[in-house]
């Protein structure tokens, strides 16, 4: 992690991807609740309530385009509310589509992503947090809003169309949370193996592709739409294509 500028000048920080996926990896480590082969699904709830300590409000009363938001309390454990029609939605109903499931899933993934990466913003007290030196002749002080509210449109496992730096690394944060890359790339090969499934069967367009979308998400308990876009970004299909030789 790193502080830098963006084109308009504006502090923010800076992750790599790398970076996004070790610490997510070593905090569901540290909480241990790692989840592995036999049960790849993240308890998510634990997560937010006992390892981060975080004051959890699942029925909160927000905004119809607000799926969630975080507070971060100086001195104090994050807020971490989510929108009640969501989780009624998604909890409340024993038939719950996992698209639906999954939607509710990745708010909480996303917002305690935020309360992970952006909790050094707001280590200071309100009015004095985020100084920080660029070089050794310029100091600068930024003011980051204490609340940090998800819309429809930010929580989402494709970072494509995201302009706010925040968001867009919440919902990598996301991911790695709910599909942790290690295991991820394992049940992804185990499946490929099981299937017998060749080479040339292995492309974004092939008939075989969302099946094992399909079944990830299952086993994840995310929605297809996630577990497709985790095969793409986490490049699972090139894995299993042989290099040419050339003679």
């Amino acid at each position: 992690m790193r502080w830098t500028r963006n084109k308009r000048g504006e502090k923010q920080l800076w992750y790599n991807d790398g970076e996004i996926e070790e610490i997510m990896w070593s905090e569901l480590s540290l909480a241990s609740l790692l989840p592995d082969a036999s049960k790849p699904e993240v308890d998510i709830e634990s997560f937010v309530e006992c390892h981060l300590r975080a004051e959890f409000d699942r029925t909160a009363v927000l905004p119809a385009d607000v799926l969630g938001e975080t507070e971060f309390v100086w001195n104090g454990n994050p807020i971490i509310r989510i929108n009640r029609d969501l989780t009624g939605s998604a909890l409340d109903d024993e038939q719950c589509p996992l698209g639906t499931l999954g939607r509710w899933r990745a708010t909480v993934a996303h917002e305690a992503s935020h309360a992970i990466l952006h909790k050094i913003l707001f280590s200071e007290k309100p009015g004095q947090q985020a100084t920080f030196a660029f070089s050794v002749q310029e100091e600068t002080k930024t003011e980051f809003p204490r609340v940090f509210r998800s819309l429809k449109r930010d929580v989402s496992f494709s970072c494509s169309g995201q302009f706010d730096w925040r968001e867009v690394q919440a919902n990598k944060g996301m991911a790695a949370l709910l599909m942790p890359k290690k295991l991820f790339l394992e049940l992804f090969d185990a499946l490929v193996a099981e299937a017998a499934l060749l080479p040339s069967q292995l492309t974004a367009g092939s008939s075989e592709t969302p099946a094992l979308a399909g079944t990830l998400a299952e086993r994840f308990k995310v929605s297809k739409q996630a577990a497709t876009i985790r095969i793409e970004t986490l490049g699972a299909l090139g894995r299993h294509v042989q290099p040419r030789l050339l003679f």
